[in-house]
């Protein structure tokens, strides 16, 4: 049982990145707080948050493709990242009171 078990916990994590969603997260957010911050008084949409995090995502997955990584590990961790950033990241970020609008990056 715990053989089964130990094999299930390794072949997820051999299964991600979990640097590249980070990465992915990280990105994503810096590129909307700039973008709001630029933009003025205009909200940035939620469609126009997902354009970004796609766009990131494709040129991340791309960088990591070109650098040799696997290509199956690459779309499993392009699936988990948002699924890491609605689940983990946001809920502590609210828990800290942590949101985009409140850092000033250009002060």
């Amino acid at each position: 049982m715990i053989d089964i078990l130990t094999n299930t916990i390794q072949t997820t994590l051999e299964s991600f990145d979990f640097a590249f969603c980070l990465i992915v997260n990280i990105l994503t957010y810096i590129i909307i707080k700039v973008w709001d911050e630029k933009n003025g008084n205009k909200v940035v949409t939620t469609w126009q948050k997902r354009s970004v995090l796609l766009a990131v995502i494709l040129s991340t997955g791309v960088l990591y493709y070109v650098l040799g990584n696997n290509t199956k590990t690459i779309l499993n961790s392009a699936i988990l990242a948002p699924v890491f950033w609605s689940w983990i990241m946001k809920p502590l970020c609210k828990y800290f009171k942590i949101d985009y609008k409140d850092i000033n990056l250009f002060e």
